[in-house]
């Protein structure tokens, strides 16, 4: 192969390997989680009509099911918002939430039956009895006009406004379904993701700026982007995030500022061989750099040629995991095999909380040792890194990877009895 074509060759074979991971990803969740999946049950309806006895196709405007009673009398309607509201996403995923209207067209409640959002974050929302509560007693019309939060004071719940508004939206996107208002969800625009904007842009003028200016500044620049990143918005990239924009699409509209700095962690890389995400953005990352200086050198932890290399395949081995947690749709929240959710500290799960002091105190004896050793998001952005040298060794990762993903999809039909699918 000519010299000067390796270059472009292997980024092309990694642009191009992301791409099929996470278009067979996309392609599983479409399959497992059609119409016909997740259906109402008897039992949800009677938490808001106790006398519902059957249910039965509603053919009226808005779709969904008839609530019947022993005696045949009509009680009202019942409806989910998936699939219709699909393309809603609040943090990491949409949510789909039931809603029980009664006999005069009012609605009797709502409950979330499935999220792929955060966990914590619907826990929250669940818990919330003034948000969850105060949609009780409004027709469809008037839900569906609440589309405009802001307008109708449709206020986020606390820790989890990403969450909460998207489970407005979907309901008012739900109730318009029949009705002329219905139309795609807005675009969202906050001052949130203006500051995340900044973020990246601050990482990347760091990665690459080599002026003084910038320079003699930048230990008050990386501090500004721990502070907001990491204590304020606690919007750091993770598997569990990724997978879930991957399932679902790319939530652009309702997130455009994280959207925007998940492009610069993997194209900047892609596109130049520097990593502004891992070096200068994340503020886990950060925060092991400065206990490099915070730990005297005759305590660090000297480790062998052996142990290097076992530590070295954890964070691809840790990928393994994930594409199998994803297709075989184990139970387990992928949030808790990594440190990030641990920033959104009044939403962080214990095992989030344990991972995260547990790479603290190995990176304070290892320098950098959970970015080097243990992180599968930063070997993810390594994996499509540019290279002089056109294809290296890490190629090899990723090409296991696919062909990994490619036999969990192609092989869906052999394995799913095995797993309950």
């Amino acid at each position: 192969m000519a010299p000067g074509l390796q270059v472009p060759l292997a980024m092309l074979f990694r642009l191009l390997a992301v791409l099929a991971i996470g278009g067979m990803i996309h392609r599983h969740h479409l399959r497992v989680t059609e119409e016909g999946q997740r259906p109402i049950l008897m039992s949800e309806v009677r938490a808001f009509i106790p006398d519902a006895h059957t249910l039965r196709l509603h053919t009226g405007s808005g779709g969904g099911l008839e609530v019947v009673g022993a005696g045949g009398d009509f009680l009202g309607t019942v409806c989910r918002s998936m699939p219709h509201c699909r393309g809603v996403k609040g943090y990491s995923g949409p949510t789909d939430v039931l809603m029980t209207y009664g006999a005069d067209e009012k609605l009797r409640g709502i409950a979330i039956r499935h999220s792929y959002d955060t966990p914590s974050h619907v826990e929250d929302v669940v818990d919330n009895y003034l948000f969850m509560e105060r949609w009780n007693g409004k027709g469809r019309e008037e839900i569906a006009a609440m589309s405009d939060l802001k307008a109708s004071k449709v206020y986020g719940v606390s820790g989890a406004t990403r969450t909460s508004e998207a489970v407005a939206r979907s309901l008012a996107l739900r109730a318009a379904v029949g009705f002329d208002s219905a139309s795609e969800d807005a675009f969202v625009f906050r001052w949130q993701d203006a500051a995340l904007i900044i973020v990246a842009g601050l990482g990347t003028l760091l990665a690459f700026s080599k002026n003084k200016i910038v320079q003699r500044r930048s230990l008050a620049l990386r501090v500004l982007i721990v502070i907001y990143l990491g204590l304020i918005s606690g919007d750091l990239l993770a598997q569990s995030l990724l997978v879930s924009w991957a399932q679902h699409g790319v939530p652009w509209r309702e997130v455009p500022g994280l959207v925007v700095l998940a492009v610069v962690a993997f194209v900047v890389p892609w596109s130049t061989g520097k990593g502004a995400y891992c070096t200068q953005i994340c503020p886990h990352g950060q925060l092991q750099r400065w206990l490099i200086k915070w730990v005297p050198s005759k305590r660090r932890w000297k480790l062998g040629a052996d142990s290097k290399w076992g530590l070295l395949t954890l964070p691809g081995a840790l990928l393994v995991v994930v594409l199998l947690v994803t297709f075989l749709r184990l139970e387990w929240d992928l949030a808790g095999m990594e440190p990030f959710d641990a920033w959104s500290w009044k939403n962080a799960g214990i095992a989030t909380l344990v991972v995260a002091g547990l790479s603290l105190v190995f990176s304070a004896f290892v320098p950098m040792g959970y970015c080097r050793y243990a992180c599968p998001t930063g070997l993810a952005m390594n994996l499509v890194r540019k290279s002089r040298k056109g294809f290296v060794a890490r190629d090899g990762w990723l090409l296991g990877l696919v062909i990994l993903t490619t036999a969990l999809y192609f092989g869906y039909e052999t394995w799913k009895p095995w797993v309950g699918g």
